[in-house]
């Protein structure tokens, strides 16, 4: 018999967040280029930065509690 990974759906639910959160950021921060409001702009920038920034560390965690529960 196949034997299920653990917390299989949950890692695939998890990796797919991150995807989204990093790859929103990013699309978010090549948006900003185009906007003719600069204060705004340097805001989405700022904000999208940090979005990044909180997906990769998302990752880092992910990467060891992995190390730890094997």
């Amino acid at each position: 018999m196949i034997k299920e990974a653990p917390f299989g759906a949950a890692k695939a639910a998890f990796g797919c967040g991150v995807l989204i959160i990093l790859f929103t950021g990013i699309f978010g921060i090549v948006l900003s280029f185009f906007a003719k409001n600069q204060a705004l702009a340097a805001l989405v920038r700022k904000r999208c930065i940090i979005g990044i920034g909180i997906g990769l560390v998302l990752v880092v965690a992910w990467k060891i509690y992995k190390s730890y529960s094997e």
